[in-house]
């Protein structure tokens, strides 16, 4: 439960030390004393967010601790140690703590530890479940009736199985797109992509083999003076001199001299080298002409292979000798193409296994919620009979949502409906509903929904809005016999409610110069007659309305 309230700072509020108690206690003040203020720095510790207005002015930072005793909370101990939060010194108690600067920028912490706003947050849901004034409001919106039936309900795994098996899906679907990455082939395309491999592979083109092409082709076109270059360029005319004797008679008769001069000795070592030289390009041209087949098939078949070459090249509309490498770039795509097939064909089945479980578990669901909901609509009714709605009946719709998809929240379109009459039909809340009838149906929602919270700490911030006389009196009454089950804070404008507390703060301004303060006091037995008076007579208090606070205290007292 909540223990104390520590304010710096914080707007009209310089110091503030609060203890609370068990049971009921109920705050009161005038219109504009700042009773908002307190749940304002109380939110700012479970995770609201924070703004620089929010600063006292004149000061730096506003800085508000809420201290918690967990010693009946063994569930909320549990998640601090997992989470490496609890106070080694004494893990029965919890400190939320958060810092405002005057820029609007805060830090959080638990325990001394620093944290971010989410980790409040989650803390605080267990800690804490504020009621707010505007909360028949929230009763229009279609959205908020399955969670005010889950809360009431109280069925997590049956939640939890249909979250996780939703989430996984959308998981899946996640990978789908980064697969396809909106470009998946279409099955024309995935055929168009198969015929270029199969007819590049069919063309069965070697590495450097268009430039090995070329050069026989230019060679075969070119065949009768490529040959007779050669054979001139070869010895056989036996009236000419053969260049190799010439070499070899010049070369003996400077050897024979070579002693004389370093110039005959090189001049002599060159003709040897020429000769070495010649001799072997006559090997060369000799081979040449060996090899050489002069077939006049073969240049045909050239030119037909040349010719497939560069038509394919030219379809491709890249260069002949880049179609080996093209083939390999296709051959990927069509790879990966088939690749992603595949895995997207697992992760459907993946899919089908999982909208099988999805039915399975969103099915059950329906089924605690069919159940919870004829249990709310039955606690709900006994409620609306003590304010005064007797013939007031409630009724939850429960329908399939048109939605395919696997929705974390189940298949159950849910809507609240009321009749507040004998034999109508039950209708929409913002149909059927006044203003008045409105608060008290979402009272009775509230007080229902807060008897099943396992949630320590309950906050009313004046639920008991248009609402008066007798039914006031079975308001506070209803307050005070749930406070008997938890610690329970009910910021009130209503005598008839703050009469059944147990306990009673007041919330007051003053101003002094230029600054103005918010303070908070504890009452005690005079000092709550003399605040049930004020708010049974405005500022003017007589005997009659001193006593008759003074009755209503006892009356309250006597119920307790």
């Amino acid at each position: 439960m909540l223990q104390q309230l520590i304010v710096h700072h914080y707007t009209l509020v310089d110091f503030l030390h609060l203890d609370f108690s068990h049971k009921m206690t109920a705050i009161s003040g005038e219109t504009g004393a700042g009773k908002s203020i307190l749940l304002g720095a109380l939110g700012l510790t479970l995770g609201d967010r924070a703004e620089s207005g929010c600063v006292r002015q004149g000061a730096e930072r506003a800085d508000i601790h809420a201290v918690f005793d967990l010693s009946q909370l063994p569930q909320v101990k549990d998640y601090l140690a997992a989470k490496h939060l609890a106070s080694a010194e004494d893990p029965d108690t919890c400190i939320l703590r958060r810092i405002v600067n005057q820029d609007g920028r805060s830090r959080g912490y638990i325990n001394g530890k620093p944290v971010n706003i989410t980790a409040l947050k989650e803390l605080g849901r267990q800690l804490i479940n504020i009621h707010g004034q505007h909360e028949h409001q929230h009763l229009l919106a279609r959205d908020s009736h399955q969670t005010l039936l889950d809360a009431f309900g109280n069925y997590p795994k049956h939640q939890e199985a249909v979250s996780s098996i939703s989430h996984e899906w959308l998981e899946f679907d996640r990978q789908i797109k980064a697969l396809t990455g909106g470009q998946q082939l279409s099955e024309a395309e995935q055929q168009l992509l198969q015929y270029q491999v199969d007819e590049l592979v069919q063309l069965n083109l070697l590495e450097d083999e268009v430039l090995a092409l070329e050069q026989e082709h230019k060679q075969r076109a070119n065949a009768d003076q490529l040959l007779q270059a050669v054979r001139c360029a070869l010895p056989n005319n036996p009236l000419d001199e053969d260049p190799m004797a010439c070499l070899q008679r010049w070369q003996q008769q400077l050897q024979n001299f070579s002693q004389h001069s370093p110039h005959l000795t090189a001049a002599v070592d060159m003709l040897a080298s020429a000769a070495i030289q010649i001799e072997e390009s006559q090997i060369e041209l000799q081979n040449f002409l060996q090899g050489f087949d002069e077939d006049p098939a073969r240049l045909q078949t050239l030119e037909h292979r040349l010719d497939q070459i560069y038509s394919t090249a030219r379809k491709h509309k890249i260069q002949a000798a880049d179609l080996p490498e093209h083939l390999t770039l296709l051959q990927q795509q069509l790879q990966q193409n088939q690749d992603q097939e595949g895995q997207l064909e697992a992760i459907h089945e993946q899919q089908i296994a999982l909208a099988n479980a999805y039915d399975e578990a969103a099915t059950s669901l329906t089924k605690v919620r069919q159940t919870a909901a004829k249990k709310l609509e039955k606690a709900v009714g006994e409620q609306l009979t003590l304010l005064g709605m007797p013939n007031c009946r409630l009724e939850l719709s429960m329908q399939t949502k048109s939605d395919i998809r696997l929705q974390p929240q189940g298949r159950d379109d849910i809507e609240i409906l009321i009749s507040t009459n004998p034999g109508q039909i039950a209708k929409p809340l913002a149909k059927i509903a006044s203003g008045g009838e409105l608060s008290r149906i979402s009272l009775a929602i509230q007080v229902v929904i807060a008897t099943t919270s396992i949630t320590p700490s309950l906050i009313f911030d004046e639920v008991d809005v248009g609402i008066g006389g007798a039914t006031a009196e079975i308001v506070g009454r209803l307050l005070s016999q749930l406070g008997q089950h938890c610690q329970l804070l009910c910021i009130t404008h209503l005598p008839q409610v703050a009469s059944q507390a147990q306990h009673h703060l007041q919330v007051s301004k003053s101003s002094h110069g230029q600054a103005t303060q918010t303070q908070v006091a504890a009452l005690d037995d005079d000092q709550r007659i003399q605040e049930i008076a004020r708010m049974l007579g405005g500022v003017k208090l007589t005997q009659q309305t001193l006593a008759h606070a003074k009755e209503m205290l006892g009356t309250g007292a006597l119920l307790h």
